[in-house]
């Protein structure tokens, strides 16, 4: 039966482009005017005899199904909320990183204000010991947006379970 490269990329699970490939591999095939077309009993006789550690078509069918069931994965994974896109990741850090310098930049200045009255190294090791905390806590809840904030707290609290 013969079938246009349209048909027969479609019949054997190849792209177009792999098809061309063939055909300038020495494929066989027949051209009408413009048309070009694939006898598939012919080109599988072909796919099965030629040499090279190429992939045969079954190979490629196999790797593009691989590779689409890995894609499902990845955005079923992406829609259950355990993986997050890279980009979304980069940005969220760096905003978190640029957010704990400016809080930790921020605390010899208010702390230089109220140390100076201070004559006990015990009082200012507290003071000092008190502003990071509060920049540790504000930094903890941070642009986490609430749905997240609630998947994280039940995997810390499956985790300590664990």
């Amino acid at each position: 039966m013969n079938l246009n490269r349209s048909d027969t990329a479609q019949k054997l699970n190849v792209s177009l482009t792999t098809l061309d490939d063939w055909r300038r591999k020495g494929c066989p095939h027949t051209k009408t005017g413009k048309q070009v077309f694939f006898n598939l009993d012919d080109l599988d006789e072909w796919l099965n005899t030629r040499s090279g550690g190429e992939l045969d078509y079954t190979q490629e069918r196999a790797k593009l199904t691989k590779l689409q069931a890995e894609k499902v994965s990845l955005e079923l994974e992406q829609l259950r909320g355990t993986l997050l896109p890279t980009e979304m990741v980069v940005v969220g850090w760096m905003g978190h990183v640029a957010n704990a310098r400016a809080k930790l930049l921020a605390i010899p200045p208010k702390a230089a204000a109220e140390i100076v009255g201070m004559e006990s190294y015990l009082e200012i090791e507290q003071l000092l010991t008190t502003f990071i905390h509060e920049a540790l806590d504000e930094l903890s809840t941070d642009g986490i947006p609430e749905e997240y904030s609630e998947r994280i707290k039940a995997i810390a609290a499956d985790l300590e379970a664990a």
